[in-house]
């Protein structure tokens, strides 16, 4: 942290007593009581019984007595408002020292209102997350681009990242339209779990069976067939991410930018665990990059890796609105002619959807912005003999909607059947 002892920072505390137990009864004895706090100060001296100053460290302490307001003043005894200004070690050493002898006086309630030393800590930190986090998602981006193909997403996010995709989207207006930006919507910890979660098997059983059966029975054998039996993507992700301890570190970061992003309290330590994190993983993606145009894969190879994705991943489709929109007439019409118009909701989403590969919450989420936009209705329905009612769901105007791609299959189904 260059040139901060230069700056003073400002560190305040109110001090709340409700039930009468604080020690000092006055901000004056309270400025006393911490006077004698000796490891708070190296030459404090006393100025107007309310203000600490220790010129050794360029430290100033004081206290002032708040009053509340009247309606709550029966249920406050009393409160301090606690202020230290001084050179950013002496006040990132003095927080921690400082609530505790507060505590120390039985002081019920403590609010950290200002903290400078916090706030510049975090702001040291999120620029070095925020390369390495960019450093990852541009490496992901050309790895699999250049490695899987274009379908690249479709196969390595699971439903939850595809679903944010489709909330987050329209909260980003001018880039979604042109580039290509779902790694730049999913979480920080998600862009991490798309790496440490990348395995590989492709070889087929019989490929397997033929090896075994041919090979020594001897340890050394065993070990060769397992290298055998890794594919080299698997063995790149290995080498170049699991045996550098990657995902540890990553999650460790991960706690340290949710402190940042939540404006949490910092202490020097953070700094320095977020320096060492962040230079150990911009080294693992550094080395990665270095090996990625080396690495081939062969068509089956591939294939396997995309296939083998899909199948630990679960991955289902996220559905747009247009598809949403056309799916929704094509059932409508299939329901005017076999269940009296009447759409169940849920039984659309995980029967029909689901069926089709959809994912359920991914699914209601579009419903949802379809109903606030006024194209969908949700409403109750109760079928002759029910006592019950379910959730319905309708297109409010669907002449409005061109359905083609269902219309041109209805029409192939009719011609094929002629």
């Amino acid at each position: 942290m260059k040139h901060v002892d230069q700056d003073k920072y400002t560190y305040e505390v109110l001090c709340v007593d409700v039930n009468g137990n604080c020690v000092a009864k006055s901000d004056k004895a309270l400025c006393y009581a911490l006077l004698s706090h000796s490891e708070m100060f190296k030459e404090p001296k006393l100025n107007n019984d309310r203000t600490i100053i220790d010129d050794k460290i360029g430290l100033n302490l004081s206290i002032k007595h708040v009053d509340p307001d009247d309606e709550v003043k029966d249920a406050l005894r009393s409160v301090f408002l606690v202020r230290a200004k001084g050179p950013f070690k002496e006040i990132e050493k003095l927080r921690i020292i400082l609530l505790s002898h507060l505590k120390d006086q039985k002081i019920e309630h403590l609010y950290v209102l200002t903290d400078e030393v916090s706030s510049h800590i975090a702001n040291e930190i999120y620029p070095q997350i925020n390369r390495v986090e960019n450093a990852l998602r541009k490496y992901l981006i050309k790895f699999l681009v250049t490695k899987i193909g274009p379908s690249w997403w479709s196969v390595t996010a699971d439903a939850e990242m595809q679903k944010k995709i489709v909330s987050r989207k329209n909260n980003e207006s001018h880039f979604s339209n042109k580039a290509d930006g779902k790694a730049y919507l999913i979480d920080f910890g998600e862009l991490g779990k798309i790496v440490y979660t990348q395995s590989s098997g492709f070889i087929s059983r019989d490929d397997i069976y033929s090896k075994v059966m041919a090979m020594e029975e001897s340890s050394e054998a065993v070990k060769m067939l397992k290298q055998e039996l890794q594919s080299n993507y698997t063995k790149f992700f290995k080498d170049t991410f699991k045996d550098n301890n990657f995902q540890q570190k990553w999650e460790d970061l991960e706690k340290i930018r949710h402190k940042v992003a939540h404006n949490s309290l910092f202490i020097i330590e953070d700094k320095d665990s977020a320096d060492k994190l962040t230079a150990e993983l911009m080294s693992i993606i550094d080395d990665a990059n270095k090996k990625i145009d080396a690495l081939k894969f062969s068509q089956d190879e591939r294939e396997a890796i995309m296939d083998n994705i899909v199948s630990t991943s679960q991955a289902f489709k996220v559905i747009t609105k247009e598809e949403m929109i056309e799916r929704l007439k094509f059932s409508e019409k299939w329901a005017c002619q076999n269940s009296g118009g009447f759409l169940g909701l849920t039984s659309y989403v995980k029967h029909y959807l689901g069926n089709a590969g959809y994912d359920y919450g991914s699914s209601f989420d579009v419903i949802r912005q379809l109903e606030a936009e006024g194209i969908v209705e949700i409403y109750d329905h109760r079928g002759e003999g029910h006592e019950r009612s379910v959730k319905a769901i309708k297109l409010i105007n669907n002449s409005m909607f061109n359905n083609t791609v269902f219309e041109k299959l209805g029409s192939l189904m009719t011609t094929g059947s002629e």
